[in-house]
């Protein structure tokens, strides 16, 4: 039994010999930022002068400030919106990309993948241009079908619309996510749908949709967690930290005014864990829903 011990503590010591630097890493620049903004929400911070304990008051400041409700309609509204338009798109072009012959799957796979590799930033400037009211390619196609072009980042009904398309550059990751997920899907049962007389549409709603629920559910949730954090794309975009007229103003982009354009620290900090309490309780909803709704095959 002393043996035993010895040799687990031994290949402990081995083990935390070879990962202190990713443990220094992840203190200093996790853990210790996430508990210092947890203790400056509760104070006056500016940065220039030493925080100042004023306990909830950042909170309910918060509830009362109009510029951040609209910044939460804002990301709830890219949530809800630029989830729902992911999902779609990513599993019908996942479907359609399963359909095809391996070998050509193989280069769509990738083509399709690639767009999510290019930077945010990059993204952003790219799309600002194709979406530009006077010169973008978009409004060009729209003019030649004789559709009234919008003004796309100018106007604040199509400024919204027109990040959610965006967006939907980088759906690639999750294209790949459902098409490993399809090719697990048992061949009998089409097979046997078939035999039924079953069309594609309905394979699709009662095979394919139950069968590949747990990859379904976890890019809803990753994407709705990285959505609530949307930043680069509207920053970059909106010259103005989201306009125009608030209309692309999220969270993160209000949280990093009042931080560093206003020095509001602690007021930025407030806003921050807001947002986790949010994306926390989100999550732990969707992990109740997911109980009854997700099917996983041996269990």
């Amino acid at each position: 039994m002393r043996k035993h011990t010895r040799s687990n503590l031994k290949a402990l010591k081995r083990g935390l010999f070879f990962i202190w630097p990713w443990l220094i890493g992840l203190t200093v620049f996790n853990i210790v930022p996430f508990m210092l903004s947890l203790y400056y929400s509760f104070t006056d911070y500016s940065l220039l002068t030493p925080p100042r304990w004023i306990g909830l008051t950042n909170f309910k400041w918060l509830l009362e400030d109009r510029a951040f409700r609209i910044a939460l309609w804002n990301t709830f509204w890219f949530v809800l919106v630029a989830g729902l338009v992911g999902l779609l798109l990513a599993l019908t072009l996942s479907i359609m990309l399963y359909s095809v012959r391996e070998k050509a799957m193989r280069w769509l796979r990738a083509v399709y993948y690639f767009p999510g590799l290019v930077p945010g930033v990059i993204m952003a400037l790219v799309w600002k241009l194709m979406l530009n009211p006077n010169y973008g390619i978009f409004n060009f196609f729209l003019d030649k079908l004789g559709i009234s072009a919008p003004l796309w980042f100018h106007d604040p009904f199509w400024a919204k619309p027109g990040i959610v398309l965006l967006l939907q550059f980088g759906v690639g990751g999750n294209v790949v996510i459902y098409l490993a997920a399809l090719s697990s899907v048992p061949v009998e049962l089409y097979e046997a749908a078939s035999i039924d007389g079953a069309g594609i549409w309905h394979k699709i709603i009662k095979i394919t949709i139950p069968s590949i629920s747990p990859a379904i559910f976890f890019c809803t949730v990753t994407g709705a967690i990285w959505t609530f954090q949307l930043f680069t794309e509207p920053f970059i975009i909106s010259n103005t930290l989201g306009g125009p007229d608030r209309s692309t103003l999220t969270s993160a982009i209000f949280a990093y005014k009042e931080a560093f354009a206003c020095l509001h620290m602690g007021y930025a900090s407030a806003t921050t864990w807001i947002l986790f309490v949010i994306m926390f309780a989100l999550t732990l909803l969707f992990l109740k829903i997911s109980k009854g709704a997700i099917y996983y095959r041996g269990g």
